[in-house]
């Protein structure tokens, strides 16, 4: 081989390898830049399974973010590849941000939703249920409620949960509401509450056995649970 043909043939081997830095250089960006659009789509993938429950379970979702301009990008960004994918780093930077815009519009969506999900938490005051639980027959009922309420209350961090967790805390937020209509407030007049409370202290006073207490208990066939006593 003369000098001449070695130099050539040299030359082809640096441009060979040059050719092949270039292309793992290429190929590496675009694995990168994949795992960013990976990450993104995780993200937006887990905050729309959020809304979807939340939207299953009747919460009010507020409006869903527009995704003309990120589908659009999405499309020049498959064209560019086919035509000159060395020279689509600029379209890659345009997507990311409108697919990012897209993520923090849904995550906020899904943020105040979860709001309104904490403010309209069944709410039982237990100095109510502490008289309530003094009645014959409520005593395990008021149990499962504190149990329930203080469940639910345990596990409040929203934000934080996947969407099968969130719609199980759900679920236990409706059987919650449910056991709680059950003892609505309206239902217990002041001078029933007021004679069970007296009964706990050692004893009700006979005048606190109204007529209004008996009917109330007869309707609900308690008045075997009531004893008289006498004392001398």
């Amino acid at each position: 081989m003369t000098l001449p043909e070695r130099c050539r043939h040299v030359r082809a081997q640096i441009d060979q390898r040059n050719e092949l830095r270039r292309a793992h250089q290429e190929a590496k960006a675009f694995r990168e830049r994949a795992g960013e659009f990976l990450a993104i789509r995780t993200q937006v993938s887990a905050e729309l399974a959020k809304v979807l429950v939340l939207k299953k379970k009747s919460v009010t979702i507020g409006k869903a973010p527009v995704v003309t301009v990120a589908l659009g990008l999405l499309e020049e960004c498959e064209n560019g590849l086919d035509t000159n994918p060395t020279e689509s780093g600029k379209d890659f930077g345009r997507l990311k941000r409108s697919v990012e815009k897209v993520r923090k519009d849904l995550a906020s969506v899904t943020e105040n939703a979860l709001g309104s999900v904490n403010r309209d938490l069944p709410s039982i005051e237990e100095s109510f249920l502490k008289l309530v639980e003094l009645i014959p027959g409520y005593l395990s009922r008021v149990a499962r409620i504190r149990e329930e309420r203080d469940h639910l209350h345990r596990g409040t961090d929203l934000e934080s949960m996947s969407a099968q967790e969130l719609e199980y805390f759900l679920d236990r937020r409706d059987a919650l509401r449910e056991l709680a209509d059950q003892l609505d407030p309206s239902e217990f007049p002041k001078e029933v509450l007021e004679f069970f409370k007296a009964a706990r202290r050692g004893g009700a006073p006979l005048e606190k056995f109204t007529p209004g207490v008996q009917e109330w208990l007869s309707q609900r066939h308690l008045l075997n649970s009531v004893r008289v006593v006498i004392q001398n």
